[in-house]
């Protein structure tokens, strides 16, 4: 089994967060490819919330994953993160939804690049919950 590409992942990543937020009944799009702005636009309460989305991919088990490039210098101002971890076995995402501040928590600068690790995303939030988007009032 091969790895997806960095932009084939990311764009199937994208996909799947969008089919996950139109199944929980909320209006959403992605935003066209190269495009500024944040990947994913949701409506909430009649509000637009941005979500910045990033996906890696495993074969076996999640650890394999070791970190989500976020720059918060171009991308920082996105109100929500959502972090997919891709199973390649069955193509099944698990999602980890932060707020802003709490992917700041998590941010740490390596070698001049931003990453958040998924150790300490997996510990701030709970996997599949998408309460805070929801929360938005």
């Amino acid at each position: 089994m091969q790895k997806l590409s960095h932009q084939q992942a990311g764009s199937l990543g994208e996909l799947l967060a969008l089919a996950k937020l139109n199944t929980l009944g909320l209006a959403a799009y992605i935003s066209p490819e190269g495009a500024p702005g944040h990947d994913l636009i949701v409506i909430v309460n009649g509000q637009a919330k941005s979500i910045e989305v990033k996906t890696r991919q495993f074969r076996e088990r999640p650890t394999e994953i070791t970190r989500w490039p976020v720059d918060l210098g171009t991308k920082g101002e996105a109100d929500f993160f959502l972090f997919v971890e891709l199973d390649l076995r069955t193509i099944t995402p698990t999602f980890y939804l932060l707020t802003n501040a709490q992917a700041r928590e998590t941010h740490r600068l390596s070698s001049g690049l931003g990453n958040c690790y998924p150790a300490h995303v997996r510990k701030l939030v709970p996997p599949n919950d998408f309460l805070p988007l929801l929360a938005v009032t």
